[in-house]
């Protein structure tokens, strides 16, 4: 009896050491400095999510939205012409398995004013973000990006640097529900925030 109920204690512990969690990276600057900050901007990215059964538009709303209760529950504030700190979304929605297997050194995929933008990201956006042409980042771990994963990135505007990288093992985006899940996943991401 006393076996059956260690083995069933041990059985426990291993499910809780296996599950995963979530993750954030904090490079350059201490990350304690964020709190410093109080302005912010969003840099559009051109991620299409072309995975059949998922809407582009309905889960960058939302990763958005999303992202600006969570930047004023903060204390920050949105400033489209000189803000403190850049926000860059990736959102990997490919059936396949992606890694960004150049993590440190990012080229910013806009060199042009007047590019195609969703409209999602046109109200809150950086006015410059095509000044922006490169993204550098220390020490910045390599996060391998599975399907339906979002990460985002905080960038120092003066200098381009990335301060922080949030993205989470926590919540799961199912295909059921997806805002929901998108929102979840987005707020777990920020439950890590320095």
């Amino acid at each position: 009896m006393k076996l059956l109920k260690w083995s069933g204690f041990l059985i426990t512990i291993l499910l809780f050491a296996s599950c995963g969690g979530s993750k954030s990276t904090d490079v350059g600057e201490n990350p304690k400095d964020l709190k410093s900050y109080n302005t912010y901007a969003f840099l559009p990215n051109q991620n299409k999510i072309t995975t059949p059964g998922y809407n582009n538009e309905e889960i960058n709303y939302e990763i958005v939205n999303t992202v600006n209760e969570n930047m004023k529950d903060e204390g920050y504030r949105y400033e489209k012409d000189q803000p403190n700190v850049l926000i860059y979304v990736h959102t990997m929605f490919d059936e396949k398995v992606e890694v960004n297997a150049d993590p440190v050194y990012t080229s910013y995929s806009y060199y042009r004013p007047d590019f195609y933008i969703g409209d999602y990201y046109k109200p809150f956006m950086y006015k410059d973000y095509y000044t922006i042409q490169r993204i550098t980042g220390d020490n910045i771990e390599q996060i391998p990006y599975k399907s339906k994963t979002i990460v985002i990135d905080f960038i120092n505007r003066k200098n381009n640097q990335i301060i922080w990288r949030g993205t989470t093992d926590n919540v799961e985006i199912t295909d059921r529900r997806t805002a929901r899940a998108v929102r979840n996943y987005v707020d777990e991401i920020f439950k890590q925030f320095p």
